[in-house]
């Protein structure tokens, strides 16, 4: 078993999840959020875990169950890297990320895009800049030691994840760094992360665990 784990939580994203693992040679579960396309037979290489959602749970529920199935099933695994489906991210840079984060010993790495696209993660960027000095709470790029991580899983509500697992590291003063990163452009991206919709209720729950 691989001491890192890259977690690829993944609703209809066959095509840039084939590119993807070309790419990346370490140890890779992706949870299939109940696709309809045929991102089941990525199974067949060796590197590759797929666990199938039976229903679609969304972003966060699905990096959720793919945390606990990693839990129970590799409890020795000393990192585990949550990589976006849909191509945003460079593979290379995988490699620099787990350089970077066994040089600071953090218990969570950030990595923070250099632009953001969405009117709601730019506020929210801003809001955790200020208050916690932590940049991009939204990226789904990041590296959590998992010996920290396991501790907190049961702590953690699903519905706010991103947001609410910055919070919980920083009361409990864990160790949290941001790593800054170039991402490719998308063109008609989907919005993959569903509880964050830009509506006053879900942003003034999101600002009540900020403050």
């Amino acid at each position: 078993m691989s001491d890192e784990i890259i977690l690829i939580p993944a609703f209809n994203e066959y095509k840039s999840l084939k590119y993807l693992l070309k790419k990346i040679s370490f140890k890779v579960l992706i949870i299939n959020d109940a696709s309809t396309d045929k991102t089941k037979k990525l199974s067949n290489r060796s590197n590759v875990e797929i666990v199938t959602n039976r229903k679609n749970l969304g972003y966060e529920k699905s990096l959720i169950k793919g945390f606990k199935f990693i839990k129970k099933k590799y409890p020795k695994t000393k990192s585990v890297i949550t990589f976006d489906a849909d191509g945003e991210h460079y593979p290379s840079d995988l490699s620099r990320l787990i350089r970077f984060q066994k040089k600071v010993n953090a218990d969570l790495v950030i990595c923070n895009r250099k632009d953001l696209n969405r009117f709601l993660e730019k506020i929210l960027n801003y809001l955790f800049l200020i208050k916690v000095k932590i940049r991009d709470p939204l990226s789904g790029f990041k590296l959590y030691k998992f010996k920290s991580l396991k501790k907190n899983l049961d702590f953690i509500k699903t519905d706010q994840y991103l947001t609410e697992i910055i919070n919980i590291y920083k009361i409990r003063n864990y160790k949290i760094e941001n790593f800054p990163i170039k991402c490719k452009k998308l063109k008609n991206r989907d919005r993959r992360v569903g509880n964050f919709t830009p509506n006053y209720k879900i942003f003034k729950s999101i600002l009540k665990n900020l403050i």
